[in-house]
């Protein structure tokens, strides 16, 4: 099972190293915004960011999770809003991987 504190540390490796190719200072935790006005992340850092993101985890876990799927697209709250909602939406897309 993939561990939140895991999962947490890939992502926010993924956001450091979007940081560094981009030139910008960005303070990472898990309330760290990824989209909106107060994001330092612009919209091609956001897509850096959700598909290394999806590699890492799915070679950590050994799954085959999408993270920009449809229903992620639908959702009323983007799980992209924050360090702490992609972490958990991930997770979420783990357990339900595991329990298909």
């Amino acid at each position: 099972m993939a561990s939140h504190e895991r999962l947490k540390s890939l992502l926010m490796e993924c956001v450091r190293e979007y940081a560094e190719q981009a030139g910008v200072q960005v303070k990472i935790d898990e309330n760290t915004p990824l989209l909106g006005a107060d994001s330092a992340v612009d919209s091609l850092g956001l897509v850096m960011i959700v598909t290394g993101f999806e590699a890492k985890v799915n070679e950590t876990f050994d799954s085959g999770i999408v993270l920009a799927n449809e229903s992620a697209m639908s959702m009323r709250r983007s799980p992209f809003r924050s360090v702490a909602a992609l972490t958990e939406y991930a997770g979420q897309l783990l357990r339900e991987a595991k329990a298909a």
